[in-house]
């Protein structure tokens, strides 16, 4: 029978010597904490950030600990990119030095990419399986009985852990553990969680995190620590808006094959490197800030762009080359050699070359350390890719690289039409703690926040589209209180979910009425029958659309900020975790009080001069939020403050709006109504709220009206009210407040008011 040659599976040959990459000492000291974990069976996590090696990490630590020792080992990811980056990590770790008493050992990469296998040839014979986790559960049948059955212990490795709270990925670990269950070898078992994201509050996904990895986290490392480290260097990111357009140039067809496959169409990708405009705007960019920026590791878009920017370059002085993985001739078809790609490297790494322009290549696994800059002139959709191409300019000091590192951002028109990955934004998600109250991580908040409230800044700044109605209500009705925050594994033609983050900007008048739906979901979602599947079809979600409406949203039309979409994203997100998205409040949303502004200026009748140095005073101040809430466009702010002012002055609109200067008094918070803790206090409110409820559930999930002992698992049906009403000196606090059904908060009502 005739054979042929597969890269998808096969045998690794240990080569004797030294492993090539060393590692840094909190690599070495999460070994040692895996190492003391190993002494029995345990579900944990590692932490660490991007750019901190978790993958390699892990890869050492498992050949030593499991190959090493004849033990089997299982890695599951969601995305193909995931499972090619385990294998070359492994292929490229693979000495002696590390597998002291192994010469080889058997691999097999399973997924649903043509270049990978397929569960059927699972064989008892293979030491290591990566493979995607919905290949895995549509051939659980081949996984088990072909291999998990002949295995006497499995370490179960899950990259990007913080997707294991999916019910795919639970069914797959639940499946494995039985198996071991049933044979009586329940210690045989162990599994790791690889995650750059860390936990943001033991309410939401974190509590869910932790049951599937009951062990916790047993060893992390934060982002800003390895910057201080002088691991990583400190990244400084910049955008730069491109005058090209695609808004009316993309079918649906194309924004499907970007989102699926992260390749731009044909006709787009030409436009994009024939553009001289863009490409100049590139090259003047540099030169510009020749000195700050070089040397420049340059991302192109395809051969053409990089052929065109290279000779661009050139022109103007710059010492430059270009490395592609292959140039095909136009007229022959055949393939010819782009040069002897490792020379350009080497100079560029001994800093002949200014910058190196590279196509589909220098992503990973090439050692760089002058780089000082990256330039993105490519968008892509693949946060792995992007972490990727960020990643080879964050070397720090200490590891050869640099102290600041600059992440230049070229940005097309696309109306957003795609999700482009934004290399800040998935910066910060790494970086992000949400349970510290600092000045920077409540600016992270505030940044969330700010990007999707760009589109309702850009419709007041343009003058064709009425904005009167919008623009009437006070600014700090138009801050959000908070956001739900949430990913969702989304389902792809390329038969590989892709993780797409959702933000859910929740309004004072939203509030509570968000808060009680997401408390509600559970119920919710019991009125369809989704049982193993975590994919809503459209017909279900239609129906619980109409659900949330009818029940929470009567009155949508009228809501601030209020969108269908983001219900339906809330209702997908619960039907893939079966837990309540993360709310994260924006407590220091009072500080966005731009009418006091205007009011200063106002009062104060600053001429142009001192009105100008007031406005740059506040704009730059190191605690200021006006940058981030206005995504750092001074001219947005400025528009929004001169509405203000001719608000005051009651030019606006005709109306006169103009208000009398008012020194607030300071008042306990428990003085005040819930409503006004609400709005005063988001935080603190929810925290009220939930422990109040808390307290009227009992171990079945059922909320008891105090005064009726009416029952419901939805708060919907209830509302909180004061057991001393405040007009006889109640006060809002724990002690003295209650749940009722809201027929029982009526009747009370009802006798209250004949009292009076």
């Amino acid at each position: 029978m005739q054979t042929v040659q597969v890269e998808y599976s096969g045998q690794i040959q240990v080569k004797k010597g030294e492993s090539p990459k060393e590692l840094y000492a909190h690599q070495n000291e999460a070994i040692k904490a895996l190492n003391h974990k190993n002494e029995s069976a345990f579900e944990g996590l590692l932490v660490l950030p991007t750019g901190g090696g978790k993958t390699l990490t892990a890869v050492h630590w498992l050949l030593r600990n499991f190959i090493d020792k004849r033990k089997k080992v299982l890695w599951i990811a969601h995305r193909h990119e995931l499972l090619n980056q385990a294998i070359e990590t492994i292929k490229f770790t693979a000495y002696s030095s590390v597998l002291k008493d192994s010469d080889k050992f058997n691999f097999r990469v399973i997924s649903g990419h043509p270049k990978h296998d397929i569960p059927v040839n699972i064989k008892p014979t293979d030491d290591i399986i990566i493979a995607s986790k919905d290949s895995l559960n549509s051939g659980l049948t081949h996984l088990l009985d072909n291999w998990v059955e002949h295995c006497d212990s499995i370490l179960l490795v899950v990259d990007e852990a913080h997707h294991a709270t999916a019910k795919t990925y639970r069914k797959l670990i639940n499946a494995i553990k039985e198996n071991f269950e049933k044979r009586q070898k329940p210690d045989a078992f162990r599994m790791l969680g690889l995650t750059a994201t860390p936990f943001r509050s033991e309410e939401t996904e974190a509590g869910l995190l932790k049951k599937v990895f009951p062990d916790d986290i047993i060893f992390s490392e934060h982002l800003r620590n390895l910057i201080t480290k002088g691991i990583l260097a400190e990244p400084v990111f910049e955008d730069l808006t491109t005058q090209l357009d695609f808004y009316n140039e993309l079918t649906d067809k194309d924004i499907k094959a970007i989102e699926d496959f992260d390749k731009l169409p044909q006709n787009i990708a030409k436009k994009i490197a024939q553009s001289s405009i863009r490409n100049n705007q590139i090259v003047d960019h540099y030169v510009n800030n020749r000195d700050k920026y070089k040397p420049v590791l340059l991302f192109a878009i395809d051969v053409d762009h990089a052929i065109a920017l290279n000779g661009l370059l050139k022109s103007r002085g710059v010492s430059s080359d270009f490395v592609v993985s292959k140039i095909v001739d136009i007229a022959t078809g055949a393939t010819i050699s782009s040069g002897d790609n490792s020379k350009k490297i080497e100079r560029f790494r001994n800093g002949e070359l200014e910058v190196l322009i590279n196509v589909e290549m220098l992503t990973e696994g090439t050692d760089l350390p002058n780089v000082q800059t990256v330039f993105l002139t490519r968008p892509t959709t693949s946060k792995i890719l992007m972490t990727q191409m960020i990643g080879r300019a964050l070397r720090g000091q200490k590891a050869g690289g640099t102290e600041k590192a600059y992440v230049v951002s070229f940005i097309d028109k696309w109306e957003d039409r795609i999700s482009w990955v934004n290399p800040e934004k998935l910066h910060l998600e790494d970086d992000a703690e949400f349970v510290d109250r600092d000045i920077q991580t409540v600016k992270k908040i505030a940044r969330l926040i700010s990007i999707d409230k760009m589109e309702e800044f850009a419709r007041i700044m343009d003058d064709s589209i009425d904005t009167t109605g919008l623009e009437k209500l006070d600014f700090l009705k138009r801050v959000p209180v908070g956001i739900y925050r949430f990913s969702i594994l989304e389902p792809s033609e390329s038969d590989e979910p892709t993780p797409k983050n959702y933000t859910v900007l929740v309004y004072s008048d939203t509030d509570e009425i968000y808060n009680n739906f997401v408390n509600d979901l559970e119920a919710i979602l019991n009125t369809v029958n989704i049982e193993d599947r975590e994919i809503l079809t459209d017909k279900e979600l239609e129906y619980l659309l109409q659900i949330a409406i009818d029940n929470y949203f009567l009155d949508h039309k009228f809501l601030i900020g209020y969108r269908d979409r983001d219900i339906e994203n809330i209702l997908r997100y619960y039907a893939q975790k079966q837990i309540k998205p993360e709310f994260i409040p924006f407590a220091e949303k009072n500080k966005c009080d731009i009418y006091k502004v205007a009011r200063h200026i106002y009062d104060n009748d600053l001429g142009e001069r001192a009105k100008t140095e007031y406005i740059n005073s506040l704009w730059s101040a190191e605690q200021s939020f006006w940058q981030v809430i206005f995504d750092y466009n001074l001219l947005y702010f400025c528009k929004q403050l001169d509405i203000e002012i001719y608000k005051i002055k009651g030019l606006y609109g005709n109306l006169d709006l103009s208000r009398p200067t008012v020194i607030p008094d300071e008042v306990p918070l428990a003085n005040l109504t819930l409503e006004q803790i609400g709005e005063k206090d988001p935080e603190e409110y929810r925290k009220i709220v939930d422990t109040v409820y808390e307290r009227a559930t009992d171990d079945w999930d059922f909320i008891t009206c105090a005064r009726s002992g009416f029952k419901s698992k939805t708060r919907i049906n209830f509302q909180i009210d004061h057991i001393t009403p405040m007009s006889k000196g109640g006060l809002t606090t724990l002690e003295n407040l209650q749940v009722l059904s809201r027929k029982a908060h009526k009747e009370k009502t009802r006798l209250e008011n004949l009292e009076k």
